[in-house]
């Protein structure tokens, strides 16, 4: 995706929301996209240990709030967006899974 300006070079309010719509319609297609993994890595799951993940969800959050930071966002945010996005996958992997038995 390219976006015709830079947020600084905006002459006007429409132009930064044409600018910000262009951006939540490539997050939410790349949320998809995640989606999609999340659906498929359920094959290689073997429970409600597995699913939970516990290890891997520590670091996913403390990865992306570093990340976050990084990029001069608020971590805390993130961090919140993305237990959200973790409670809300591992509900569907347990369903993936329960239907598969």
């Amino acid at each position: 995706m390219k976006l015709s300006k830079k947020p600084q070079a905006c002459e006007t309010i429409d132009e930064i929301r044409e600018a910000i719509d262009q951006l939540d319609l490539e997050i939410i297609r790349l949320f998809g996209l995640r989606h999609e993994y999340v659906k498929e890595i359920v094959k290689f799951k073997s429970g409600d240990e597995s699913i939970i993940a516990s290890e891997r969800r520590e670091l996913v959050l403390t990865q992306r709030k570093a990340w976050a930071e990084e990029h001069g966002l608020d971590p805390e945010m993130m961090e919140e967006i993305f237990r959200l996005l973790i409670k809300k996958n591992i509900q569907l992997q347990f369903d993936i899974y329960k239907r598969k038995d």
